[in-house]
């Protein structure tokens, strides 16, 4: 029966996480989730979470394009991350976006 199995445990965290928001524009037809891909696959280990909470398009936005804004969270599990770690990681993100076409907004 399912009695038997052990709950899962996840160890609570010791270093904080850094936290940021990253907006990129990207073409209409790119969907959000391969963004998502493409991020998480750069971040690696050390990207702890990524939401998307803002998708827009219109006003400030050329034609034929969207803004997907992220929040992402990095978290490394042996040290706390320097700013260095984070502007590192955030390059890597920033690199592999556009690697599938997605500038990042400034």
């Amino acid at each position: 029966g399912s009695a038997s199995r052990a709950p899962v445990v996840t160890p609570i965290p010791v270093y904080p996480a850094v936290r940021e928001d990253l907006a990129f524009l990207v073409d209409e037809s790119l969907p959000a989730a391969a963004l998502v891909e493409a991020l998480r696959s750069a971040g690696g280990v050390l990207l702890e979470s990524i939401e998307l909470f803002d998708l827009y398009q219109g006003d400030k936005i050329a034609p034929g394009k969207k803004s997907l804004a992220y929040r992402v969270a990095y978290r490394s599990p042996s040290k706390t991350l320097s700013d260095r770690d984070a502007t590192r990681l955030r390059g890597r993100l920033v690199e592999a976006a556009a690697g599938i076409g997605a500038t990042l907004r400034e």
